[in-house]
């Protein structure tokens, strides 16, 4: 019974560690992604003179 109790503490910990590594990653991107996105679009606004 303890065997299997610490079988699923293990799975739980090792699924939640893996959730929040992904949302990690996603807010990694996401923030990269903006810093790269964000001067082209005021790069455009300043050209079209705005």
């Amino acid at each position: 019974m303890r065997t299997g109790l610490m079988i699923v503490m293990m799975m739980f910990f090792a699924a939640l560690a893996l959730d929040i590594s992904t949302l990690a990653a996603g807010l990694i991107a996401l923030v990269l992604a903006d810093r790269a996105i964000f001067p082209l679009l005021c790069g455009l606004a300043e050209g079209r003179g705005a």
